[in-house]
C-alpha cells in the first residue's frame, strides 16, 4: 500500500475536468457498473472522449481517468495493466483491506481513488464519473453554487447532493473517497481548494484518520477564505484517551475537535440537513460582518420563536436604538412594535412597499448584520433577500416543503420553507469567532526522561521547575518532621501521602485538610503507619479553585485543558480543551470567553495566568514525554495562580 503521507496534494484537474475517460468493465449488461456510468456520461453530454477497452487489454494510450468497473478479484490485475497510463484510477469494487484482504497497489504513478467509492461528479465539466443511481436525476448538471462536497461515504454523500438539489441548491461537485488507498478525504479536499477554488467546501467524515492532514486542510481553507462545513460521524462515541484522571480527562475528544474547527473558522454540524442548509447560506450570501440579527415579522409569536432559534444557533437579537425605532415607526401603524423583533403587524406584512422600506431602514442602520423576514415566498425582492446582498437577508415562510422554495433559490432568492431552516441558513453566515495560525505539534517519542511515575513530591518539583508557582511544602517521614514543617509553614496545613502520581491520593484516603498544631500528631501518626512518607503543605485560602492539565493524545499530540477546578470538576463542566498547537494566546481568548469575561472586570488577568500555567505544563510534558500532567486545584491567592497539588504520569 502506498502510504498516504508519501503523496503530496495532487493536481485534481485531470480528475475533475478530464479530457479522456476509460470505462473498463461492467458494460455487457445494462445494470452493470460500467453501463450505468456510461449512461450518466451520455445523458450529461460529457464533452470529453470516452473509451471502453476490454479489461484484458489494458490501455494503448494515456488517459486522465480510468474507471475500474470490474469485480474485486480482477481489480489488481486490471490496475497493473493500466498503471502509468491513467493519471487517476477510480476503483468501484469493495472487498480489500476493509474486509481483511490485500490492498491495491500501483508502481508506475497512477493514483487510486477508492476502492469502494461511488466515484465523483463535477457539474461544470458534465463529468458524471459515477454509477450511483442517486445521480440519475442530476444529469442536467446544474451548477454555479460554488459548493463542493467531499465525503468518506459515497452513498451518504450522494444523498446529501440530492437533498441539496431538492432545495434548489445544486452542488458544483462531489467526490466519494471510499477506502482511501491513496487519497484520503482531507487530501482530496485540499486538492479541490486548488483545482476549483470553491465558494464553500462541504465535508462528511466518518472519523478523523490523521489529525495533521485535517489541520492542514483547515489552514489551507482559512488562508484562501473558503468556509468549511463538516458533518463528522462518531462524535457521540468519542471519549477521552487520557490516563485515569479527574481533571485532564474531563475534556472529551469531541470538545477538542470542536475547538480545532472553530479555531480555523470552520463549522461542525450535527446532521445532513444542517450540512445542506449551512452550505446553502454560505453559497448564496457568504460571511456577514457580525452576529447582530434583525427580525421582521407580522406575527408576535413567530418573532418570539425566531428570537429563540437565532439565540440557540449563536446569533444575537439586539434591542434597536430609540432613533432607529423612530425611523421604523414612521413606516408603520401605531400598533406595530419596532423594538426587535420588528412586528409590523399582520395587516402590514403583506404590503410589499412598506416591507421594502422597513427592511431598507433596518439594513442601512448599521445596528444589525443579518436580517430574517417572516413572510411569503414572493417577498424576496421587497425584503432584499437575494444572493450576494451586502447584508445577508433571508425570507422565512412557515410550514412549507423544500419544493415550494426550490425555484426561488434557483433564481438566486434566499427563501426558506420554515423558520428553523431560515435561522440555520442565516447562522451559517455569521463570521468566525477565532483565527489562528499554527501547526500541530508531533507526538513526542516514548523516550522521555521519566523512567517511572513520579511521586507526588517529585511531581510538585517538576511543576515548580516548569515555572508554575507551587504552595509551600516539605517532605516528612516522622511525626517530628511534620510538626517542624507545620511550624515553619504556618498552621493549618494539609497532609498528603507521597504516593506515585498515578494514584489518586484523596480516593486512597491519603489526604487530610485543616490539620492544626493540636491535631497534627494524631493525624501524622495515622498516615505514617502505612509506611509512606508525607507531604506537609501550606493550606492556602483561595478565592477560587481552577485546574490546568495536559494529556498526550495519539492523534492530536498534546491536548491542554483548563477551567474551574476542585474536587467536583467533572460536575462543574466549565472546561476549555484544545490541541496545544493552537497556542497560549488562542487558549487565553477561549478561557476569557468561556469563563472569565462573563462578569466584566472581576477576573481580569486570570485567563492569561491560567493559560500560562497550562502551557508550562505542556512544555513539561513535551520535555519529559509524560502522558499526563495536571494541577488540581490551582488556587487563586491574592490574584496569583498557585498550584495546591500536582500529578505527573509517565
Amino acid at each position: 500500500m502506498t502510504n498516504q503521507s508519501d503523496l503530496r496534494v495532487p493536481d485534481l484537474r485531470p480528475l475533475l475536468s478530464p479530457a479522456t475517460v476509460a470505462v473498463i468493465g461492467g458494460t455487457s449488461r445494462e445494470t452493470g457498473l460500467g453501463a450505468r456510468t456510461l449512461r450518466h456520461l451520455r445523458e450529461a453530454q460529457f464533452g470529453g472522449e470516452v473509451l471502453t477497452p476490454d479489461p484484458r487489454d489494458g490501455l494503448d494510450r494515456d488517459v486522465d481517468v480510468a474507471l475500474l468497473c470490474v469485480p474485486a478479484a480482477a481489480a489488481q490485475e486490471v490496475l497493473n495493466r493500466i498503471d502509468g497510463r491513467a493519471t487517476f484510477a477510480v476503483v468501484f469494487a469493495s472487498g480489500f483491506e476493509e474486509t481483511g484482504g490485500s490492498s491495491l497497489t500501483t508502481a508506475r504513478g497512477t493514483i487510486v481513488l477508492g476502492p469502494n467509492t461511488v466515484g465523483l461528479y463535477h457539474a461544470p465539466d458534465h463529468a458524471l464519473l459515477t454509477f450511483a443511481q442517486a445521480f440519475d436525476s442530476l444529469v442536467d448538471c446544474r451548477h454555479g453554487s460554488g459548493a463542493f462536497l467531499v465525503s468518506q461515504s459515497g452513498a451518504f454523500g450522494a444523498r446529501v447532493v440530492t437533498a441539496a438539489a431538492r432545495y434548489g441548491f445544486h452542488l458544483d461537485g462531489f467526490i466519494g473517497s471510499g477506502n482511501e488507498v491513496h487519497l484520503d478525504a482531507c487530501t482530496l479536499a485540499r486538492g479541490v481548494l486548488t483545482a476549483v477554488e470553491p465558494r464553500v467546501l462541504l465535508l462528511y467524515l466518518e472519523g478523523i484518520r490523521d489529525a495533521g492532514t485535517l489541520q492542514a486542510l483547515l489552514a489551507d481553507a482559512e488562508r484562501r477564505g473558503v468556509p468549511v462545513v463538516c458533518l463528522l460521524g462518531g462524535l457521540s462515541a468519542a471519549g477521552s484517551t487520557a490516563a485515569a484522571s479527574h481533571t485532564a480527562a474531563v475534556s472529551t475528544d469531541t470538545a477538542v475537535t470542536r475547538e480545532l474547527f472553530e479555531a480555523y473558522g470552520a463549522m461542525l454540524v450535527g446532521s445532513d440537513r444542517e450540512l445542506v442548509l449551512a452550505g446553502l447560506g454560505l453559497s448564496l450570501m457568504g460571511r456577514a460582518a457580525g452576529r447582530r440579527t434583525g427580525i421582521v415579522t407580522g406575527s408576535g409569536g413567530a418573532g418570539v420563536v425566531a428570537a429563540d432559534l437565532l439565540s440557540s444557533v449563536g446569533l444575537e437579537v439586539p434591542v434597536l436604538s430609540a432613533g432607529l425605532r423612530e425611523r421604523l415607526m414612521a413606516h408603520l401603524p401605531d400598533i406595530a412594535s419596532a423594538r426587535n423583533p420588528v412586528d409590523v403587524t399582520a395587516q402590514t406584512i403583506g404590503d410589499d412597499a412598506t416591507l421594502e422600506k422597513v427592511c431598507a431602514t433596518l439594513r442601512e442602520s448599521g445596528e444589525v448584520d443579518l436580517v430574517v423576514v417572516i413572510g411569503r415566498e414572493n417577498q424576496a425582492a421587497a425584503a432584499g433577500a437575494h444572493a450576494g446582498a451586502a447584508l445577508p437577508t433571508v425570507v422565512a415562510t412557515l410550514d412549507r416543503e423544500p419544493a415550494s422554495v426550490k425555484p426561488r433559490i434557483e433564481a438566486g432568492e434566499v427563501v426558506l420553507p420554515d423558520l428553523d431552516s431560515a435561522c440555520r441558513v442565516l447562522a451559517s453566515c455569521a463570521p468566525p469567532r477565532w483565527s489562528v495560525d499554527a501547526c500541530l505539534r508531533p507526538v513526542a517519542a516514548d523516550s522521555g526522561s521519566l523512567d517511572s511515575d513520579p511521586t507526588a513530591s517529585e511531581s510538585l518539583r517538576l511543576v515548580a521547575d516548569a515555572g508554575v508557582e507551587v504552595a509551600g511544602w516539605g517532605a516528612a517521614t516522622t511525626v517530628a518532621e511534620v510538626l517542624t514543617h507545620g511550624e515553619g509553614l504556618g498552621w493549618p496545613v494539609v497532609l498528603k501521602s507521597d504516593v506515585a502520581a498515578g494514584v489518586h491520593k484523596a480516593r486512597a484516603g491519603g489526604v487530610r485538610l485543616d490539620v492544626t498544631a493540636a491535631t497534627a500528631r494524631e493525624v501524622a501518626t495515622e498516615l505514617l503507619a502505612s509506611g509512606i512518607p508525607l507531604i506537609v503543605a501550606r493550606q492556602l485560602r483561595a478565592s477560587m479553585e481552577l485546574f490546568a492539565g495536559v494529556r498526550r493524545d495519539p492523534q492530536w499530540g498534546l491536548v491542554v485543558s483548563a477551567g474551574l477546578g476542585g474536587a467536583h470538576v467533572e460536575l462543574l463542566d466549565r472546561t476549555v480543551a484544545m490541541p496545544a498547537a493552537l497556542g497560549a494566546e488562542h487558549f487565553t481568548r477561549r478561557l476569557a470567553a468561556e469563563l472569565f469575561d462573563r462578569v466584566a472586570g472581576r477576573y481580569d488577568g486570570l485567563a492569561a495566568g491560567l493559560a500560562a500555567a497550562a502551557f508550562a505544563l505542556a512544555d513539561l510534558a513535551d520535555r519529559t514525554g509524560a502522558a499526563l500532567v495536571e494541577c488540581n486545584p490551582l488556587g487563586v491567592v491574592d490574584g496569583r495562580i498557585v498550584a495546591l497539588d500536582a500529578r505527573v504520569v509517565r
